[in-house]
């Protein structure tokens, strides 16, 4: 499990759980064995921008969840898709967010900074993030839509996410996600972990196709 060292703060749960972790078991059983036996909330994912304050019992249709009460995580998953987890230690909430190419494109990253705002106050300049593993530049080579979706909505803020090779374009998703976050006023990232298509610690839909399995991450205070 990855965890940022510098969220070290009493009650705050979180982490990056690789692929070893997870196979084979339920997430509340693999969190309780962590030491983080609180109930997870997980939405069903759909690659858009809804990011909602998560509600005991529900399930939305969403790519992020925040949580605003305590005695409660939020999780992702993910096999190649970037999983981002925001902070505000001063109010103590939370949230987990699912960017895709396709979310991380249209604002997903952008819809979790506001949902923090309107759902605790939290003001952009008092978001922290934790970037996860996700594909990384040396492996995930995408066409001309992709940056083209990228472009359309944010110019040239992921420039230094993208890079070619033999004439084929090449997206660090990580980077291109910390690149949004700043953009968005987030003074604060990090990027943990390494390409999940080059580690086999972890899941990859890219390396090994739809029936490969999924990391959780996840974040909450307890």
């Amino acid at each position: 499990m990855l965890t940022h060292p510098a969220w070290d703060s009493p009650g705050l749960r979180h982490g990056f759980l690789d692929g070893r972790e997870s196979a084979g078991a339920t997430w509340d059983r693999v969190l309780a064995g962590i030491g983080a036996p609180l109930p997870i909330l997980v939405p069903r994912q759909v690659h858009g921008t809804d990011v909602v304050e998560a509600l005991p019992g529900d399930a939305p249709r969403a790519d992020g969840l925040v949580a605003a009460r305590r005695g409660l995580l939020v999780g992702i998953v993910t096999a190649d898709c970037v999983p981002v987890l925001l902070v505000d230690r001063r109010r103590r909430v939370a949230a987990a967010v699912h960017a895709g190419w396709r979310g991380a494109a249209t604002g997903v990253l952008e819809s979790a900074v506001e949902c923090l705002g309107r759902t605790a106050g939290t003001p952009a300049a008092d978001v922290e993030a934790a970037v996860g593993p996700a594909v990384g530049g040396c492996c995930y080579e995408v066409g001309p839509e992709v940056l083209e979706a990228f472009r359309a909505r944010s110019g040239d803020v992921t420039v230094p996410a993208w890079s070619e090779r033999g004439g084929r374009r090449h997206v660090d998703l990580r980077v291109a996600a910390s690149l949004l976050l700043a953009a968005a006023g987030v003074p604060s990232v990090e990027v943990l972990g390494p390409c999940t298509a080059c580690d086999r610690r972890y899941h990859s839909y890219r390396r090994d196709g739809a029936g490969t399995g999924r990391q959780l991450s996840f974040v909450g205070w307890a």
